[in-house]
């Protein structure tokens, strides 16, 4: 009973966003890259910041789009063609391989392709491919353009002109729609920073609020998965609400055998 009271005096705060402020573009359009801070997003934590020295420093993190944004893609395509092809170029089909990084593309483009349906309700001759790119300002090999300033058509044309599919790509083209995405945070969490830039998930002294997100600090975990921000709030709930509930403990593979063994295999080839 006690616990139920008290949870109704519990606030659990997400600080920051990696996809504040997201653009999107199609086919024929362009994404804005906003750089004002529209959705509001980032003024609570902001805010907080100001009320303790220990609540973190969120403009470490939203201060320097420069070096935090990237521009991702989704392709819709109603032709298996352009998968089928991957398949058969890397061997892997579509859910099973890891992302494909072009090392030699001006904009490090990287692509990857997921098991269908990979949404609910995809129609069965619908197929997505996912992709992103690290460098937007560098113009294209194909396009001569900066991704940045590029349509999703044109980057289309990018991505055939590094595959190398010219064969079918009318066909790809006449049977695929594009969505552009610029986010100007998405790689904030990887901020060069210090300890006190990032909260612990329950302050010192905190006794009915806690931190959650990727932008909290939970030591010897990697931010950027869905694990750091779940078990982040399972630190939260557990302590707060004094719950004798194990949360599971992060994996050090520098430690493991097993995965040094693997990177020294893949390092002598």
């Amino acid at each position: 009973m006690l616990r139920q009271e008290l949870w109704q005096h519990l606030t659990l705060i997400t600080l920051g966003s990696m996809t504040a402020d997201a653009a999107h573009g199609g086919d024929d359009t362009v994404p804005e890259l906003v750089r004002d801070k529209r959705d509001g997003t980032w003024a609570l934590w902001e805010t907080l910041s100001r009320k303790a020295p220990d609540f973190g420093r969120p403009a470490v993190f939203n201060g320097n789009i420069a070096e935090a944004a990237w521009e991702s893609f989704t392709l819709t395509m109603r032709s298996p063609a352009l998968l089928q092809r991957i398949e058969e170029f890397s061997g892997n089909a579509p859910g099973t391989g890891a992302l494909m990084t072009f090392k030699d593309s001006p904009w490090l483009m990287s692509i990857v392709v997921p098991r269908p349906p990979h949404f609910a309700g995809q129609p069965e001759d619908v197929f997505t491919l996912w992709g992103y790119g690290l460098f937007m300002d560098a113009p294209g090999e194909y396009t001569g353009k900066a991704m940045s300033e590029g349509t999703g058509r044109e980057i289309l044309t990018e991505l055939l002109g590094l595959l190398g599919f010219d064969d079918i790509a009318d066909e790809v083209r006449a049977t695929t729609t594009v969505t552009t995405v610029m986010m100007p945070y998405i790689t904030s969490q990887f901020a060069r920073r210090e300890v006190r830039d990032r909260p612990l998930v329950i302050p010192h002294g905190a006794r009915n609020f806690a931190f959650l997100g990727q932008y909290v600090e939970i030591p010897e975990d990697v931010v950027f998965t869905v694990e750091y921000s779940v078990r982040g709030a399972m630190h939260a709930v557990h302590r707060l609400l004094g719950l004798d509930l194990p949360t599971p403990p992060v994996h050090h593979a520098l430690t493991d055998p097993t995965a040094a063994l693997a990177a020294l295999r893949t390092a002598l080839g």
